[in-house]
């Protein structure tokens, strides 16, 4: 019972960091953009309705992470070292469940509604993405082709391959998989429904750009000391490092908003990327994969208030709105490439290609 004891304390220290990560969504820009919707609607006495598509989305995407089995935070190899019987390990399993935070709001949905296939099919939903999930890995492993972020093709050019990094990187944050499903909504209405609003394809195409916004402030965050070090050791100016970022970025960004109006929403994402330079360049914002990415409110709102007027403004007068803000990217892009090698070079290591 002593080991027992002490893996389970083990297990609920890894669950409760786990869940820490999971804050990051307090300073998400979708996140504090659904909350203002929420204060809005409660301020003058309606239910807050226009924020429950979102509500649904976030809390989708969030099942994947928090429905994800304890014990898989132990290493296979070391759970198999320790010299646990099989009563043990059985009894293991079973009281990781209620480490699990689908069990907790399993429980919690069946105290506040007493309706037990309620909170069953919950607990199913969760089960059941996580043994896709599962399947999902048993495939790549028996066949790589079917490991889609490594099928991504090279891409031409100087920076060809390091775009390509960048979109594997930044293909595993949640916040890319919330813009696609708000773009296959938003093409689904567009093109199913009966008498489309004109407008619509363009605000979804400026929220898409919004809920992307966020990674906008910490493009170097996955590559990790490792990868920041072999980025300085590249023959490539820093302006050429960050571009390659954008240029990732914004193929994701663009692809999306392929089945709605792409140019405001296009116009936003260059607008973020412009004011998310610095925090990336001089913040320090861990991200973890798979995670929804973290931001700084200051710069969130500068990226919302920014990205919307220029977004709206490029909606109503046209391309050389966008054309503008293409140029205070190109700016931005630039003056901070040299201030990343700046920084990197007071830490006391010298870019390849520093002048």
């Amino acid at each position: 019972m002593a080991a027992l004891a002490a893996i389970l304390k083990a297990l609920r220290r890894a669950v409760g960091r786990d869940l820490g990560t999971l804050e990051a969504i307090k300073v998400n820009n979708l996140f504090l953009f659904v909350a203002l919707l929420v204060a809005g609607a409660v301020s003058s006495g309606q239910p807050p309705k226009s924020a429950y598509p979102f509500f649904v989305l976030l809390g989708f995407l969030l099942l994947f992470p928090l429905s994800s089995d304890p014990l898989a935070r132990i290493p296979r190899a070391r759970l198999g070292l320790w010299p646990l019987s099989g009563r043990q390990k059985l009894g293991l399993r079973f009281a990781s469940l209620a480490l699990s935070p689908v069990t907790w709001i399993g429980s919690l949905i069946l105290w506040r509604t007493a309706r037990p296939l309620l909170a069953l099919a919950f607990c199913g939903l969760a089960a059941a993405m996580q043994g896709a999930l599962a399947l999902g890995r048993c495939a790549v492993q028996r066949d790589p082709h079917w490991n889609v972020l490594g099928g991504i093709p090279q891409f031409p050019g100087r920076l060809g391959g390091l775009v390509r990094k960048n979109l594997r990187e930044m293909l595993t944050m949640m916040d890319r998989y919330a813009a696609a499903l708000l773009s296959i909504g938003g093409g689904a209405y567009r093109i199913f429904g009966a008498h489309p609003d004109a407008a619509a394809a363009p605000i979804v195409g400026l929220l898409m750009a919004l809920t992307l916004s966020t990674g906008a402030q910490s493009l170097f965050a996955l590559d990790g000391d490792a990868g920041m070090t072999r980025c300085h050791l590249l023959p490539l100016r820093g302006w050429e490092i960050l571009l390659a970022k954008d240029i990732a970025f914004l193929a994701i960004l663009l692809v999306l908003l392929l089945p709605l109006d792409p140019w405001p929403g296009l116009a936003f994402g260059l607008a973020a990327l412009a004011v998310g330079h610095k925090p990336s360049v001089r913040a320090d914002l861990p991200q973890q994969r798979w995670r929804f990415a973290s931001g700084n409110i200051a710069f969130g709102a500068m990226q919302t208030v920014g990205g919307m007027g220029i977004g709206f403004l490029e909606y109503r007068q046209g391309p050389a709105v966008l054309a503008l803000a293409a140029m205070g990217c190109a700016a931005s892009v630039y003056y901070y490439g040299r201030r990343w090698e700046r920084e990197y070079r007071l830490r006391g290591v010298r870019p390849h290609n520093s002048v």
